[in-house]
């Protein structure tokens, strides 16, 4: 079952109540120490390569899928850096409340070339970390 069809399916059986949601987010870095960002669709805001798991899915499986569907890059070297909770309660702009746990990975081992799925992403690109955009401090 789809992460989608999942968290439908569940939400009709609960209604709006809090769940935990389980994702990741991707540190990948080039041989030069440069960060990979993503810019998402219909948006000038740039982030890391991040999803949440599908049921059943392990964070380093979420880890390696997500990045393939955004950016067509294949994971070979990730590390765990830390599994980070939810700062408060979130809400979802229908209503729906979670709490979101997030595995963050540094990835430095990858195959490929990056390419925006043009789906969720429109353009990714590594920065120096000098030259980093300025990233919003809130949750989108």
């Amino acid at each position: 079952m789809s992460r989608e069809g999942y968290i439908r399916d569940l939400r009709a059986l609960i209604g709006p109540r809090p769940v935990n949601l389980i994702g990741v987010a991707a540190l990948i870095t080039d041989p030069h120490g440069q960060l990979l960002l993503a810019r998402r669709a219909r948006s000038d805001r740039w982030g890391l390569i991040a999803g949440l798991s599908e049921l059943g899915e392990s964070p380093d499986a979420t880890l390696r899928r997500e990045v393939h569907e955004e950016s067509r890059l294949t994971v070979t070297d990730a590390h765990l850096l830390e599994l980070l909770g939810p700062a408060q309660l979130s809400e979802a702009p229908n209503g729906d409340q979670f709490d979101a746990y997030t595995a963050a990975y540094r990835v430095t081992g990858w195959h490929g070339a990056p390419q925006p799925d043009g789906h969720e992403l429109a353009e990714l690109r590594f920065w120096p970390r000098a030259d980093l955009p300025r990233l919003p401090l809130t949750r989108s």
